[in-house]
């Protein structure tokens, strides 16, 4: 005799479309998969999503691509809308990043090297302003030379040797280096020249001159100016202040200023 057997059946559950939108939304996690198919367990309902054709539909194309012959009824009705309504939106927001220009690179300057470049520029132009400085410097003493030289100065009276006297007869020849005549002097060749037409033999250079002279705190018209020990630089003494002498290249016999205090005075 046949017995009749109930048949078992799974215990109904609350079906939650919050859930079955997140077990769908979980499997198609992979936004590049073309026309995937999900199939939800509970129900057995095959939800098809298609991508847009073109980016630019963004939500209203994806709307268009979710299934409408299906009838769809109950509680997965409501998650086939939700799901549609979650597939349009990612692919709005990939339109939206795919449109998104590229951010312009961050320039970032070398902080040390601008800093010493500057430096560099500061120094090159301090260095041309203090190169400018002496050589204005330079033409100012130059300007003051010449001056001295045009300046009117009331002879003085030769000394009993004529020591000054044959001095001022060589009045404007010119500076020679190494020169010991009237064609050209250097500062002891013209002392040496000046003693020797009055009869008195010194030796050659400005330093052998201040060995063998005598020396004397107070000068008189006719003795000898030394500059430097040993002396580089030689001439004849005519009133204070005030000399005979070769003084430099470019430049002629003639009286000139004692431009600093001499390291002493000679006789002979």
């Amino acid at each position: 005799m046949a017995q009749n057997v109930a048949g078992r059946h799974r215990s109904p559950d609350r079906y939650n479309p919050l859930s079955e939108l997140k077990l769908i939304a979980k499997e198609s996690a992979q936004p590049a998969v073309k026309g995937a198919a999900i199939v939800a367990a509970s129900g057995g309902l095959v939800a098809t999503f298609a991508q847009p054709a073109a980016a630019d539909g963004q939500v209203a194309a994806a709307a268009k691509a979710a299934p409408s012959s299906a009838a769809v009824v109950g509680p997965q009705s409501a998650t086939l809308k939700a799901a549609s309504a979650l597939n349009a939106i990612g692919f709005a927001e990939k339109a939206t990043t795919t449109k998104a220009k590229a951010p312009k690179p961050l320039v970032i300057k070398d902080v040390v090297v601008e800093k010493e470049r500057a430096e560099a520029k500061e120094r090159a132009e301090a260095a041309e302003a203090a190169e400018r400085a002496a050589e204005e410097r330079r033409a100012a003493a130059e300007r003051a030379s010449r001056t001295t030289e045009r300046t009117p100065v009331a002879d003085p009276a030769p000394s009993a040797s004529g020591i000054v006297g044959i001095a001022q007869s060589m009045f404007g020849v010119p500076y020679v280096y190494g020169g010991n005549s009237p064609s050209g002097f250097d500062c002891s060749g013209f002392t040496s020249w000046v003693y020797r037409q009055a009869g008195i033999s010194i030796p050659r250079t400005a330093s052998q001159q201040q060995a063998s002279a005598s020396r004397v705190s107070n000068p008189q018209p006719g003795d000898l100016v030394f500059f430097g020990y040993p002396a580089y630089h030689v001439g004849i003494y005519v009133s204070p202040g005030r000399m005979i002498d070769a003084q430099r290249p470019g430049t002629v016999i003639g009286y000139h200023s004692i431009w600093t205090t001499p390291s002493g005075y000679g006789r002979y």
